[in-house]
């Protein structure tokens, strides 16, 4: 088990504890532009291969990648100032901390400046796909992030948004242990027990403070 953490807003977040369950990031949805793109593409026939665009429909190896999986994203680090910004809700989220197992492909993102060689066909199987998905630009370096790769299993759709969502339960490979409230963050402690109820675990509540000397974050008990 490695201990991970999570960034979310506090709405996200809230629906997280209290659902037991973490929402699963879909392929297309992710910030980076060169997302699964990590393979050189200079060749024009091999991106066309890659893409697989038609006039009729998206076909490619991309677009099948995106229907059939999705990712779980980490980071090493929870106090972190532009991930807090970033991810969750400019320090007004919450970071979730888990205990993280083995199911599915999990590791870490390996940061290169500049893309791997494509493959020949008989390499592009799961470990390919993991290669790309777990390869990012060093600009992302900061992040020190860690991801599951699995398998889109029955959807839920969002009755607000009515876009088709996928989630994985927390259980045995999925351990919440750490709720961290962000600085802006204006939930209590208390929140955070009533969404925890009925959890076996224990999981410690803490807030992040802005330090008084540095451009840090300190972590202290949450009331």
């Amino acid at each position: 088990m490695k201990r991970l953490y999570h960034f979310a807003s506090a709405k996200n977040a809230l629906y997280d504890i209290q659902n037991r369950k973490l929402k699963i990031a879909q392929l297309d949805d992710l910030n980076d532009p060169f997302e699964l793109r990590s393979v050189n593409l200079c060749n024009r026939r091999h991106a066309l291969a890659f893409d697989g665009n038609d006039a009729v429909e998206f076909t490619g190896y991309l677009a099948d990648m995106a229907r059939r999986f999705g990712v779980l994203c980490f980071s090493e680090k929870k106090d972190d100032l532009l991930q807090w910004a970033h991810y969750a809700d400019r320090h007004k989220g919450i970071c979730l901390g888990f205990d993280i197992g083995s199911d599915g492909k999990f590791g870490p993102v390996q940061y290169r400046d500049k893309r791997f060689p494509f493959p020949k066909k008989k390499e592009r199987d799961v470990d390919f796909s993991w290669r790309l998905l777990s390869t990012k630009s060093v600009h992302w370096k900061y992040e020190n992030e860690w991801r599951v790769f699995l398998s889109i299993g029955t959807p839920t759709v969002d009755k607000c948004t009515g876009r088709v969502l996928y989630f994985v339960d927390f259980g045995p490979d999925l351990i919440l242990r750490e709720v961290m409230l962000g600085a802006r963050n204006m939930n209590t402690a208390k929140d955070i027990r009533q969404a925890l109820s009925g959890y076996s675990e224990t999981v410690e509540i803490r807030r992040m403070h802005l330090s008084c000397g540095n451009f840090d974050l300190e972590e202290r008990r949450a009331t």
